[in-house]
């Protein structure tokens, strides 16, 4: 009985921590675990009741036998047991080597004799326990464990709730929302297909005119930023980031060596063009030429004749500037193949890291399209651009890294398996909006505090909680928790990047394999440089605070803010 009970508790607990591999791979499997851990648990509960009712019968049936069947069993259990001596007991010689089975000795030895079974599972289980407990994942923060991952939870909402007590309700938010923000975003989803779809009818054109073999080629294009993530707003409404993607000519490859970073937050990588020795289909074809081995003596030079490198490149990296430069003169002529398919006026912006065009409609509608170009790391999502912030002093050849395509795809996924009408979009526009009322990004007084910031404090926190933790119904508490978390962060002088060095990341972001097991990227690095900066930042974050909390009273006074 006590073996089948082990056994019984064993396999229980095993199944009660199938979901101990991880249930953060995915978020598909995070909604799915979630449920599958309440259905275990009710079938733990009915077992274990079972069970007791089992056990509890078979005492009732031992109590109630009667002292005439209880002494015929025990006759039988002695005359067992005289036979079995008599067969197996040992002579004199033999009695110090088995000594093991004398009367002094059963107590001990004997006991452990008839449970060998049952202390070798146990073994085996304490092995296991100890095995599966070292090859958990570490988490990428603070919490060590599920239960102090969900005290931190606990510990977001408490204190949350305790220095927002005065925050706004639902109705107010929701109200607020609607007057202010929703006619904003209404046809954002529309305009941004449209605009993806006509960057591409761009790219065809484009790969219409350029020579495979001489120049990049350009990739299917990828919509980044807040506009395409669905919480834009403002002149977000009408400015688009646009990824096109760089490959190598014919005869040619990218490689991206990375650089020490020019800061704690941004970092960058190089591009090196590689010439590609084409040998073999020069013996197929017989008119194919090899770059690598064939030299071009018209020109007196005596090196490689390689029209990449020489117009594309500073020595053999790939320079940002020469790249930006001929994809405006190459677009200019593209567009004249495609004009006649369009009703809007297309112009050129100046702009040193960008393509920036503008697209301007008869009814004085206008869009801003900024088109970034992009070098491919691996097979992965993360991108080396030629935009860079306009405070980083770069090089020509210095293509900083970006992970826009990653967070695009990550906002894609939980949109997918979040609640209907989830709040975490709101959340972020509402603040984007606030913020958005202070001084320009781009003046002469730039705020500390950025959209990304709080945009990487809702990314944590979508992982943190589960989604279904996001119904609009829960909007003023999330919303209290995204400001709650960068307040502490703020307090700690600390934000973690939420690609890098995040154990947590979904497997079904693609980023290189070392990303994960990587030191995490402190995006408040420069808070812990400077003083001065930190309590503008703090005075920056309390603002915004004092301007959710009075939001009721503004939407009273009818003020459009």
């Amino acid at each position: 009985m006590a073996v089948v009970s082990f056994l019984f508790v064993a396999v229980m607990y095993v199944v009660q921590h199938l979901m101990f591999v991880s249930d953060r791979m995915d978020l598909d499997t995070l909604a799915r675990s979630r449920q599958l851990e309440k259905i275990l648990n009710e079938e733990m509960r009915h077992l274990e009741l079972e069970f007791e009712e089992s056990t509890r019968k078979e005492e009732i049936q031992q109590a109630v036998w009667t002292p005439l069947e209880f002494e015929e069993e025990k006759h039988e259990e002695i005359n067992m047991e005289k036979i079995t001596k008599d067969n197996i007991e040992p002579k004199e010689d033999s009695e110090k080597t088995w000594t093991f089975f004398t009367e002094d000795s059963k107590g001990l030895l004997g006991w452990l004799t008839g449970n060998l079974w049952n202390a070798g599972l146990f073994g085996l289980f304490l092995l296991f326990e100890i095995f599966r407990q070292n090859m958990q994942h570490e988490p990428a923060f603070d919490s060590s464990s599920d239960e102090e991952e969900e005290e931190t939870i606990e510990e977001i909402v408490t204190t949350s709730n305790s220095w927002t007590s005065d925050f706004p309700q639902q109705p107010d938010l929701d109200s607020f929302f609607e007057r202010h923000l929703q006619n904003t975003t209404r046809d954002l989803p529309s305009t941004c297909e449209f605009v993806e779809s006509f960057v591409d009818d761009l790219m065809e054109a484009c790969q219409m005119l350029s020579r495979r073999d001489a120049h990049p080629q350009l990739e299917d294009c990828l919509g980044i930023g807040p506009a395409f993530e669905k919480w834009g707003i403002g002149q977000d409404a009408h400015r688009f980031e646009v990824l096109v993607p760089l490959s190598a000519p014919q005869s040619n490859s990218f490689h991206v060596e990375m650089r020490a970073p020019a800061s704690d937050s941004l970092r960058y990588g190089q591009v090196v063009v590689e010439s590609e020795c084409m040998c073999k289909r020069e013996k197929l074809l017989g008119d194919v030429l090899c770059l690598v081995h064939h030299w071009d003596y018209s020109s007196g030079s005596g090196k490689l004749s390689n029209s990449l490198k020489a117009n594309f490149c500073t020595g053999s990296k790939l320079d940002v500037y020469k790249s930006l430069y001929w994809l405006r003169n190459i677009l200019g002529n593209a567009w004249t193949l495609v004009a006649h398919k369009y009703d809007f006026k297309l112009s050129f912006l100046p702009s040193g890291t960008s393509c920036k065009l503008r697209l301007d409609y008869r009814s004085g509608r206008f869009l801003l399209i900024n088109l970034i170009l992009g070098v491919q790391w691996d097979d992965s999502m993360v991108y080396f651009v030629s935009q860079s912030p306009e405070q980083e002093k770069l090089t020509s050849v210095d293509w900083p890294e970006s992970f826009a395509a990653c967070e695009h795809l990550f906002f894609k996924l939980v949109g997918r398996f979040a609640p209907e009408k989830s709040c975490h979009l709101k959340c972020l526009q509402i603040i984007s909006y606030f913020q958005s009322l202070k001084a320009p990004p781009h003046g002469p007084h730039q705020p500390i505090l950025t959209p990304y910031h709080f945009k990487t404090a809702l990314m944590h926190l979508l992982l943190r909680l589960p989604l279904s933790d996001w119904k609009p119904e829960l909007f003023p508490q999330r919303l209290q928790d995204i400001l709650w978390y960068l307040g502490r962060g703020l307090q700690d002088r600390c934000l973690y990047h939420f690609l890098i060095g995040n154990t947590f990341l979904p497997l079904t972001i693609p980023v290189p394999k070392n990303f994960r097991s990587a030191v995490p990227v402190n995006l408040f690095w420069n808070l812990e440089m400077d003083s001065v900066t930190h309590s503008k930042a703090v005075t920056e974050f309390h603002d915004l605070v004092t301007q959710v909390k009075s939001l009721p009273n503004l939407q009273i006074s009818g003020r459009v803010m």
